[in-house]
């Protein structure tokens, strides 16, 4: 049981992976191409900005849970590092996790709605908007299983020191 779920959370996070490195890669291409058509032929794509819209979107979306995943997001630790005993920063980082799926929750409900609700077609290729909304709730998903996945660690270990852009970790007072 432990190895098909092994499996399965590594095939999430090749999916966060390749999504994310996939659609950057196609903004690059697309404007990089449309910069090209534009200044050396006199011409542009005009679905070019209908596809980079929603290639963003979905490298926000995938990368935002790959941020999740790999401690990439920010949190409270200058409040955390405030409180002497262990019990209270447990405390501390149960209530911002409670919170913080909380959110994560009614904006993956919320988001499930307004991609269900959109009945408009793109401009250009007359694809329905609603697929370019689909990332939005799927991101969100995939947002609260991080943080499940690492419910505990993120409730149980203190973070790690803080360090400064030169590398040197902050001095302690």
């Amino acid at each position: 049981m432990k190895k098909g779920l092994k499996g399965i959370d590594t095939a999430i996070r090749l999916v966060e992976d390749a999504v994310s490195v996939a659609s950057l890669a196609g903004i690059v291409a697309i404007a990089f191409a449309s910069t090209i058509a534009r200044y050396c032929f006199k011409s542009g794509f005009l679905w070019g900005d209908e596809v980079s819209q929603a290639l963003l979107v979905m490298m926000g979306m995938f990368g935002c849970a790959r941020a999740v995943r790999t401690n990439g997001h920010t949190e409270f630790t200058t409040l955390q590092k405030k409180i002497k005993a262990r019990a209270g920063r447990i405390a501390l980082r149960i209530c911002i996790l409670s919170l913080t799926l909380g959110l994560l929750l009614f904006l993956f409900v919320t988001s499930i709605g307004y991609a269900q609700a959109s009945t408009v077609l793109s401009a250009v290729l007359k694809i329905p908007r609603r697929f370019y909304y689909l990332p939005v709730p799927i991101g969100f998903a995939l947002c609260i299983y991080e943080y499940i996945r690492n419910i505990k660690s993120k409730v149980l270990e203190d973070p790690e020191e803080d360090f400064d852009l030169a590398g040197k970790e902050d001095e302690k007072p």
